[in-house]
């Protein structure tokens, strides 16, 4: 038997909107939760108009992440402002495209415009919201469902720069900036709404080696930490060498070619403005340097927009919602330029010295995955939607190679579609105390140690039956809520979003979920928490679940999120062609290459810390051939 609590989350998100702001009724008395605990309730619900009435009006939707609200002011009987209050969608792509389809919705009056592409999730949200918010003013969605509109009005267009960039994601972002600062003249097409590719969506720690930044607030007291001595972090990648994928006898020159760059590019991030979290407050990871306000609070969302607007302020151009469709070459095979397409039926035809690509990988793109990674052809992959692997493909078209396709992936965890969306909860086994099972509640390995390979292969394999859980108790309720450690609260959404249910008891859980090993699997864990020993899975230090008062269970799935093969290149961004020749003219950074450690040899580790020390690396080099 559930606890009321679950039932009483359920009937606040049932709510929907409130009434019209202004001469409202004093609100209800706080109510109580299960646990006794006060809460502000909802105002209370005031009845509908009997027609469109004038006066400002809030509707309420549920996002990507949490309940998103808007304002809609009527005036004479039509729509005369919307406006979001709130959304906590992902920073830099729900709080982006939320206030962009809110004035979209207000110029056309009409419901049914495109939603932002690149943020379809919060786009919905934020058009149930407005038809909430409608409803309660007396008036009628239909009224404003006007059909979608075809884009018209574009033009054929010419530009002749120094450097175009195909994406605009985390490495054409580094490199645009770089290369602008240093006077060269740059435009970026970008497919999607929206720039930053994945980069919004990473956890903002910035593995680097040696940075001022670390140096000052370090003072000498964490010289030996891999994190932060260039030489120590190489030894601990080292470890991680697949011999038969080793093509350089264990002298990884991409991963120290970007570590040996990570401590100027942090530097560089630093002096132009780019905010930190004061280092060493996070004790979980001491000395690595965190975008500001922390670990996955969104800090590679403010630096994107950050990135954005001073590429703008330096003269530089992104052009939206364009796609590019060919790479221009010469007699000899250079790359000389490119042309695009836009979805308002645009054209561009550009000439550059250098074009850049950096458009992402292909996890988005159902055939690309069957053809390089068959054994993953059948599962979902929770990852940016402008990662279709075009830029992959012209890249080949224009004779260069593609590398470390087929290999293992891994996964993260994401929740199972509770409140409308998956919601990725990547870390939610270091912020939240507990464990993870099967479909029968057994566990299956050591998600501590190698929590990406372990969850990738768990996926893979039918004896886990295809459903997961991850069980908690109280204190892990808590802290998931807000982790002091990690200085973390991205996970407080999951109680209210229905993602993490209580249950009476362990037998209670068991019973509605099939976890008929649940019980066992418990017991077994909390014996060897009391005794301080390892479990069967090698897992040190484990965390007592104190049943007593029942558990929190979160119902989850690993999921795929990149593909780590891509285009080949060298050291300095320059794509090779089969004989391992640079291509003249051309260069890559980011997804759009696959994983830097693979080509090393080593697993998938860390995306984010590549596609910017990649794009630092690719300017440096466009800089010094054009």
């Amino acid at each position: 038997m559930e606890l009321n609590r679950r039932d009483f989350l359920k009937g606040s998100l049932a709510l929907g909107g409130v009434a019209a702001l202004g001469g409202l009724a004093g609100c209800a008395a706080p109510q109580q939760t299960s646990d006794g605990q006060a809460k502000d309730a909802e105002p209370d619900k005031k009845s509908v108009p009997d027609s469109f009435t004038d006066g400002k009006w809030i509707g309420t939707a549920m996002g990507h992440d949490d309940n998103l609200l808007v304002q809609v002011t009527v005036a004479g009987g039509d729509i005369a402002g919307i406006s979001v209050l709130r959304c906590d969608d992902t920073i830099g792509i729900g709080s982006t495209a939320a206030p962009m389809m809110a004035a979209k919705i207000l110029e056309a009056k009409n419901l049914d415009v495109d939603t932002v592409t690149g943020a379809t999730t919060t786009s919905m949200a934020v058009q149930s919201a407005v038809a909430d918010a409608i409803t309660n003013a007396g008036g009628n969605p239909k009224d404003f469902r006007l059909g979608a509109s075809t884009p018209s009005g574009g033009t054929a267009q010419t530009a002749d720069v120094d450097v175009a960039f195909m994406g605009a994601g985390t490495a054409g972002l580094i490199a645009a900036t770089r290369l602008l600062e240093a006077g060269k003249t740059v435009v970026l097409f970008e497919k999607q709404d929206l720039a930053g590719g994945s980069m919004p969506m990473t956890y903002s720690g910035v593995a680097a080696a040696e940075s001022q930044l670390q140096a000052n607030y370090a003072l000498g007291r964490a010289d030996d930490n891999p994190m932060y001595n260039k030489e120590g972090m190489l030894g601990v990648m080292q470890k991680y060498l697949v011999p038969e994928n080793d093509r350089f006898d264990g002298a990884m020159p991409y991963q120290t070619a970007m570590y040996s760059n990570s401590g100027q590019l942090v530097d560089w991030m630093h002096g132009i403005g780019v905010g930190f979290y004061s280092l060493g407050v996070n004790k979980a990871y001491g000395v690595t340097p965190y975008l500001a306000p922390g670990c996955y609070m969104g800090g590679c969302g403010y630096a994107k927009d950050f990135l954005v607007d001073r590429i703008g302020a330096l003269g530089g151009q992104i052009v939206y919602a364009t796609k590019v469709t060919e790479l221009v070459q010469d007699a000899d095979g250079r790359v000389t330029g490119l042309k695009a397409e836009g979805r308002d039926g645009s054209t561009w035809t550009v000439t550059a010295k250098a074009v850049c690509l950096t458009s992402g990988g292909f996890a988005a793109n159902k055939d690309m995955i069957k053809e390089h990674y068959p054994q993953y052809a059948d599962f979902k992959f929770n990852c940016a939607p402008g990662s279709t692997g075009d830029g992959i493909e012209l890249g080949q078209k224009a004779g260069g190679a593609i590398e470390c396709m087929g290999r293992d992936l891994g996964a993260f965890l994401s929740t199972t579609n509770q409140a409308g969306s998956n919601f990725e909860i990547a870390f939610l086994y270091q912020t939240t105390p507990g464990i993870l099972v099967n479909a029968s509640g057994k566990q299956f390995g050591n998600i501590m140690s190698d929590n990406h390979g372990v969850l990738g292969r768990a996926l893979l394999d039918e004896a886990n039956g295809g459903a997961f859980y991850y069980i908690t108790d109280e204190a892990g309720r808590i802290t998931t809520n807000k982790n002091e450690l990690y200085a973390m609260d991205t996970y407080k959404c999951l109680e209210h979003r229905g993602d993490m249910v209580h249950y009476d008891s362990v037998e209670a859980a068991a019973e509605e979920l099939g976890l008929t090993d649940l019980a066992a699997t418990l017991e077994t864990h909390n014996a060897h928490a009391l005794a301080g020993e390892e479990d069967e899975f090698g897992r040190k230090k484990l965390p007592y679940l104190d049943t007593h008062d029942g558990v929190w269970v979160v119902s989850c799935i690993p999921t795929f999120y990149l593909t780590t093969g891509g285009l080949a290149i060298d050291t300095k961004g320059r794509v090779l062609n089969e004989s391992g020749e640079a291509v003249a003219g051309l260069y890559a950074a980011g997804d759009v290459c696959g994983s830097i450690e693979e080509k090393d040899g080593r697993p998938y580790a860390m995306g984010f810390d590549a596609a910017m020390n990649y794009g630092y690396l690719m300017a440096e080099t466009v800089k010094s051939e054009i």
